[in-house]
């Protein structure tokens, strides 16, 4: 009988230590899915492009894994034509632009880099870009950047503008 009464009790007590359990499980889960809806909302919605990539055989390349509506814009691409495909296919002038060699170094170290405003060409586009690279927890790289064309198209108008000025 008292054998018994122990066993009730050591169930009793791990029922509520599984309760509590359960309950803080839910408790993180809320709070992964309010960090989850919020990562979308500012994926989703941001003016910046943001392209999400995984490395391939060990750096040599790397292949989309997510590309935001603002990159579909500033690239003229759609994200279901490019995930999973390879960046040196997609975008073929990336080497010469400079900016595989700045996410293999961000891949290889971790460290976060800058890749200043340049101007990238392949068959399909030609734009200037300003590029941020980062390297997430889970491996993947990260790269948010801005179409800065219109202000490079303007900079250049004020220029010959001013040039014409001083004739």
């Amino acid at each position: 009988m008292k054998d018994e009464r122990k066993t009730k009790f050591q169930l009793i007590s791990e029922l509520q230590k599984l309760r509590r359990d359960m309950a803080e499980c839910k408790r993180l889960d809320d709070k992964v899915k309010q960090s989850e809806a919020r990562y979308k909302g500012l994926f989703t919605y941001m003016h910046n492009g943001v392209a999400v990539y995984e490395a391939k055989e060990n750096g040599q390349d790397f292949s989309f894994k997510d590309f935001n509506k603002a990159a579909e814009r500033i690239d003229n691409i759609k994200k279901k034509d490019i995930v999973g495909r390879s960046v040196l296919k997609v975008f073929p002038g990336i080497k010469e632009f400079g900016l595989f060699d700045v996410f293999q170094r961000v891949w290889k170290t971790g460290k976060p880099e800058h890749h200043p405003v340049r101007i990238y060409t392949d068959k399909r586009i030609t734009g200037w870009r300003n590029n941020y690279v980062y390297k997430l927890s889970s491996g993947e790289i990260v790269t948010v950047y801005s179409d800065e064309t219109k202000l490079k198209t303007v900079e250049e108008k004020l220029r010959q503008y001013s040039d014409n000025l001083a004739r």
